[in-house]
């Protein structure tokens, strides 16, 4: 074989190896969409509680404090202000946002809205930030080259160019999504060279003695030693071989799908059996992009082209038929016919006779009003399973109501809709500027992870650190390695009042307790708190305690009675270091910080005040 034909053979191999790895469903785009969406949109109202505490000048971290110590590379909007209802409106902004890309409106927009304020909010904070944030900034950086919106979408249903008829996607960001999704598995497993993993498969005993993390049921594992050992032996091959085997150019799609479920299982372990935040449910929702279409193809082939209801709409009503568009597009009914009624005289009958539109199933009988909607169910790929429930007698009367009051107010809700569901030219490529940045970012995405690793000079990391951290790419897959942390433990912050009373400061309610909680994961509001106050433990982020310290003070003594007031208090750390199994823990008590809430002089003159007072109940 000459050299020209030679070359060209590798190029025929290679093209016909990445367009089969590297290919994405435009449905598995969909699902993937929709799932991520909806677990940052959970994450999002999580929030909630905590934006003064965490992204106001209020709380933890004053900005004056971030722009001290942190990198100038990590931009945020949340730096313009640090006023409550500043931080507020960015929340609120990025849930809705979240909403849009949920539901495909306007699908590129909002997700360039959302990535960049996720961005913001963890470049605002990062004491307070998790393994699943990272990931998830990643995820929605590739997100913004894929198309999407193409399949099961607002944009999609509404737009006055059809989308595109193959459902086969591949281009250079869907090569980097779902290599981004392998790396946290592969170079996870190159940092787990500790032998707690392997030979000794201790792993999972050690994590499991993590009673910071541990749930109930993680911790009914240490009774079971065979059992931990197999999975920590699980979790590390999988880690290694479950990306080379979705990789390998031979693999098929049998393969492809359980090296999905599996990674998918091991997930929920991590759900079950720790705390650990976010991170596996956003884990969960990037696993869905290696369902193949052969999937779908398979759902669609059980559902008989004959099983098909048709939709009559009122076609003078332009708002009525962007409706029953919509409808087919989230009940997922590929083979449903939407027609007007006006055109066939059954249909144009039943509509004027009971103002309604008109449903006719596949057994040719009619349905209307809200009783049409129930009908529909039955055909849906997702929601067949409501069409029993929805029939029942107490959803009657009150899905006849919702619906006359929408029908009588069609026009209403035809005006205010209007802006909202303008149909469009909607492009659904990506073009070729876009495409050729993501195929650089790229490669220098996987130079960054081989760093990591140290299979290239660390000066690699160091070059690419400010493009990486302004898109938020910088990466580190070291859960749990070389090993789990045999550093354990809990934390009591034990405090004076003006009275003299001692008092328990992070849990006001309850009477100071130097005793080992039953279980440690469930003392913390959250696990974001819990990372910042193990964080705060750690040398690194010890310049940050006397801000912690300060928004502990103004906190209490915000709304706090006279003589109530916190004068000062300790950060003390108790701390339990793992023992090889059958061996016990010693705790011990470690001072991180004592803060004084006001000048020494100030308080000692408030305690001789209330020392001086009669006691009441004398």
């Amino acid at each position: 074989m000459n050299p020209v034909t030679h070359l060209s053979s590798l190029r025929s191999h290679l093209a016909r190896y990445t367009n089969t790895i590297f290919a994405i469903d435009l449905r598995t785009l969909a699902l993937f969409r929709v799932a991520f969406a909806s677990v940052i949109l959970v994450n999002l109202m999580l929030w909630l509680g905590d934006i003064k505490a965490f992204y106001t000048d209020f709380g933890v971290l004053p900005r004056t404090s971030l722009i001290a110590t942190d990198s100038v590379w990590r931009l945020s909007f949340h730096l313009a202000n640090g006023q409550l209802w500043f931080a507020v409106g960015l929340h609120f902004s990025a849930i809705i946002a979240a909403i849009a890309v949920l539901i495909g409106f306007r699908t590129r927009l909002f997700l360039l809205i959302l990535f960049l304020l996720i961005v913001s909010a963890a470049n605002r904070n990062p004491l307070v930030l998790i393994g699943g944030d990272g990931l998830m900034m990643c995820l929605l950086f590739w997100s913004l080259f894929l198309p999407l919106h193409a399949r099961f979408s607002v944009d999609a249903t509404l737009s006055t160019v059809a989308p595109p008829e193959n459902n086969h996607y591949v281009s250079w960001a869907s090569a980097a999504i779902i290599l981004q999704v392998l790396s946290v598995y592969f170079f996870s497993a190159i940092l787990k060279h500790d032998a707690a993993w392997w030979p000794d498969g201790s792993a999972v005993y050690y994590t499991m003695e993590l009673e910071r993390y541990a749930t109930p049921l993680g911790r009914l594992l240490l009774n079971a030693p065979w059992v931990m050992q197999a999975l920590s032996y699980f979790v590390y091959f999988l880690e290694w071989i479950g990306p080379v085997l979705v990789l390998l150019p031979w693999a098929n799609r049998q393969t492809r799908f359980v090296v999905m479920i599996c990674l998918m299982l091991m997930h929920v372990g991590f759900i079950l059996c720790m705390e650990i935040g976010h991170f596996p449910f956003v884990s969960l929702c990037s696993l869905t992009l290696l369902l193949g279409g052969w999937f779908w193809d398979r759902i669609s082939k059980k559902r008989s082209s004959t099983f098909t209801p048709v939709i009559y709409y009122d076609e003078e009503c332009s708002f009525c038929r962007k409706t029953c568009l919509l409808l087919k597009t989230f009940l997922i009914l590929p083979n449903a016919k939407i027609l007007p009624a006006q055109k066939t005289p059954r249909a144009r009958a039943l509509m004027d006779a009971h103002f309604s539109w008109v449903v006719i199933d596949h057994e040719d009988v009619a349905h209307i009003k809200f009783a049409a909607g129930v009908a529909l169910l039955r055909y849906s790929m997702l929601f067949s399973w409501l069409y029993s429930v929805s029939r029942w007698n107490i959803w009657q009367n009150a899905g006849q109501r919702m619906y006359d009051f929408v029908a009588v107010n069609r026009g209403r809700f035809a005006r205010l809709s209007a802006p909202l569901l303008r149909e469009r030219n909607i492009d659904f490529t990506i073009g070729t500027l876009s495409q050729t940045l993501c195929g650089v970012l790229l490669v220098a995405t996987l130079a960054w992870n081989v760093s990591t690793v140290g299979g290239l000079p660390k000066g690699v990391i160091d070059a690419l650190t400010p493009v990486f951290r302004v898109v938020r790419l910088d990466q580190f897959w070291n859960m749990f390695a070389p090993a789990p942390s045999k550093a354990d433990g809990w934390y009591v912050f034990p405090g004076e009042l003006e009275d003299g009373s001692e008092v328990n400061v992070l849990r006001p309610e309850a009477a100071l307790d130097w005793n080992k909680p039953e279980y440690i994961s469930q003392t913390h509001e959250n696990v974001r708190w819990h990372t910042l106050r193990w964080r705060l433990w750690e040398n690194t982020y010890s310049i940050y305690r006397i801000d912690y310290a300060r928004y502990l003070c103004r906190n209490w003594n915000i709304d706090a009675s006279d003589g109530k007031h916190l004068l000062e208090f300790e950060m003390v750390w108790v701390m339990e270091v793992t023992p090889p199994r059958g061996k016990s823990a010693k705790a011990e008590r470690t001072t991180g910080w004592r803060h004084q809430c006001v000048p020494e002089e100030t308080a000692n003159k408030l305690r001789e005040k209330f020392r001086d007072l009669p006691d009441p109940l004398e």
